[in-house]
């Protein structure tokens, strides 16, 4: 949809969601007057937008012309306030792992074609990423962005990727498409991602989703090791259980408080 179809269409969301916003705690339902009045639309187009609402279960009419929010609205409020309260109920196990691998923890949250971190233990390492709460990095080269992508409708997957930019951040980084797709593939078959140095040089990670009761991915772990591995395989046979094992955990935990 291109042109001014799309301009109306983007005007449309905009206003409803302005609809939504008025309601809080100080006015928890509003008649179809007072929303003219607070948005500057007239009554006529308030009223159609909040049918339509009222429609598709985010406004319920508890008078003639008067409304509230309905449950789809105060679900999605709900998913929000749990969405943000996860990285804090998963922080002691999160720095269970760190305390067992000694290694740096974090753990991130899928933002369009960006992985945004949301908690971070950190390793006495000398070398290490200058990364932080609020952090982001692209999704396809890091191995929290990999392992949401790959537990991802293949769809929703690859609508990511296409609208990331795929450029090289190392030598080594995967930009071509159809390499990382199979990697999704091995991801998904094995249940975590490795990233060999495709971040910074000499910086290694394991990574695996924080998954609904839904088996959607609402989030990822890893362990980052910024040093020279000490045995062959470290990542696969000693890493990589260690942080499966706190993913399914916290996997638990999530789907215990339906979070979504």
């Amino acid at each position: 949809m291109k042109g001014p179809a799309a301009a109306q269409g983007i005007q449309s969301v905009a206003r409803a969601l302005t609809i939504l916003e008025l309601f809080s705690d100080r006015r928890p339902a509003l008649s179809v007057s007072e929303i003219a009045a607070l948005t500057g639309l007239n009554r006529a187009t308030c009223y159609r937008f909040c049918q339509t609402l009222r429609q598709l279960g985010y406004l319920e009419e508890i008078h003639e012309r008067r409304f509230r929010p309905g449950l789809k609205a105060v679900s999605l409020a709900h998913s929000a306030l749990r969405s943000r309260e996860l990285p804090e109920l998963a922080m002691p196990y999160l720095r269970e792992l760190a305390s067992d691998t000694t290694e740096t923890v974090n753990m991130g949250l899928l933002d369009g074609p960006e992985v945004v971190y949301v908690a971070r233990v950190q390793s006495e390492h000398l070398i290490s990423l200058r990364l932080y709460v609020g952090s982001r990095l692209p999704a396809y080269a890091s191995s929290l962005g990999r392992a949401m992508l790959a537990f991802l409708p293949e769809r929703d997957a690859e609508e990511i990727l296409d609208r990331s930019s795929l450029e090289p951040i190392t030598e080594k980084t995967i930009v071509d498409p159809r390499r990382l797709k199979a990697e999704l593939r091995r991801i998904r078959a094995r249940g975590y991602a490795l990233n060999d140095q495709e971040i910074a040089p000499g910086l290694r990670g394991v990574a695996a989703p924080i998954l609904s009761a839904s088996q959607r991915p609402i989030a990822a772990i890893n362990i980052s090791v910024p040093r020279p591995l000490t045995e062959p395989n470290e990542m696969e046979n000693v890493l990589a259980p260690k942080v499966l094992e706190t993913a399914r955990a916290i996997s638990e935990l999530a789907g215990q408080l339906s979070i979504e």
